[in-house]
């Protein structure tokens, strides 16, 4: 179950994605480094799908659009 979500994941980093995917060439609009997508990724990782899917959603959860430039690496 997590390769599919990993790839569930990277089909939205490549495709989807406004930072990352087909709409690439618009302005970033992703305030934290990582990505919250590659965050995500790198929680179910590290933990599996429940793990990653609440670390992911708490993420989204915290950026709106004032927010600074921010980098926030994932620490298990």
């Amino acid at each position: 179950m997590k390769k599919i979500f990993v790839a569930m994941i990277y089909f939205y980093q490549n495709i989807i994605s406004p930072d990352q995917g087909i709409f690439s060439y618009r302005r970033k609009y992703c305030v934290f480094e990582p990505s919250c997508s590659e965050y995500m990724k790198e929680a179910v990782n590290y933990g599996g799908v429940f793990y990653g899917l609440k670390k992911g959603v708490l993420r989204i959860v915290k950026c709106h659009p004032w927010q600074k430039k921010i980098i926030d690496p994932f620490k298990p």
